[in-house]
């Protein structure tokens, strides 16, 4: 058992030496995460789809009845709840939604994203609602954008919650 212990710190030792004089890789760590963070989805996504969306006339909103509500929308297969409550099977509902059209390798090539954002940039030009997104500096945008880029392991990780509500004032057109 005691020279067991002792090969076991001299393993130990062995490793951490030689590391000593090497080079030292600095590239950043990239999300390697399986899924999204669901506070920040509630606090800073839902909104989105719940806000009256600029330009518009009456009450329109992702969520509304002729859009992508889940019991009356004609959005096609993105369907969401209207006015969901944070941590309600609703929310969860929307959150699964919402991340089925993540792209969690590449968030700027998210349905999600795509289908909303004014011209050259849609992938279908095909969303039946309009351009919502004028440009990829929309706060609601990057809202979405920067929730799609933030990958984590658990969905209610740690690291969840801290986003920033956008201004939806000043979303989209």
């Amino acid at each position: 058992m005691r020279s067991t212990g002792c090969y076991s710190l001299a393993m130990i030792a062995a490793v951490l030496l030689g590391g000593c004089g090497g080079e030292v890789d600095n590239t950043p760590v990239s999300a390697t995460g399986g899924t999204l963070c669901v506070a920040d989805y509630s606090n800073c996504v839902n909104p989105v789809m719940d806000a009256v969306i600029n330009g518009r006339t009456g009450q329109t909103t992702c969520a509304a009845s002729g859009c992508h509500d889940v019991g009356a929308g004609s959005g096609g297969a993105f369907k969401i709840f209207p006015q969901a409550e944070p941590g309600s099977v609703e929310m969860m509902a929307n959150f699964f939604s919402a991340k089925a059209f993540a792209n969690l390798d590449n968030p700027a090539q998210s349905k999600l994203l795509l289908e909303p954002l004014q011209g050259v940039f849609s992938i279908s030009g095909t969303h039946t609602g309009g351009d919502i997104f004028p440009d990829v500096e929309d706060p609601c945008y990057l809202a979405i954008r920067n929730w799609i880029a933030v990958r984590v392991e658990d969905e209610e990780a740690a690291s969840c919650g801290f986003c920033t509500p956008p201004p939806l004032a000043e979303c989209g057109y």
